[in-house]
């Protein structure tokens, strides 16, 4: 019998901050580990945490809504296609674009 606990793997994620997101962050990129299996839901919470309400208010329309002017790509596929934010952030290292879309002409 092996009584050795198995070791969970980690995922390397880099967020790339575009538009004004890099205003709010102060910064343009964010290197960060996740558990295997996590999803981008667990990354967003994370990432309102650590930059607070003002993040969360540029991401969230409402809570577990995303705001219309965000766009988020996991490995260059827009989350809509991968779940929305139930899509996982892969096996290995991943980079999230987000990216405010802005309306006008």
């Amino acid at each position: 019998m092996n009584l050795t606990p198995a070791v969970q793997a980690n995922v390397a994620v880099r967020v790339t901050f575009m538009g004004g997101l890099h205003a709010v962050t102060g910064q343009r990129e964010l290197q960060m580990t996740f558990p295997q299996g996590a999803t981008v839901a667990d990354l967003l919470a994370s990432l309102s945490k650590r930059y607070g309400d003002a993040f969360t208010c540029r991401v969230f329309s409402s809570p577990g809504k995303l705001e219309h002017t965000i766009l988020i790509f996991v490995d260059g596929e827009h989350i809509k296609g991968r779940g929305g934010l139930a899509a996982t952030l892969g096996n290995s290292e991943v980079e999230v674009i987000m990216l405010p879309m802005y309306a006008g002409g």
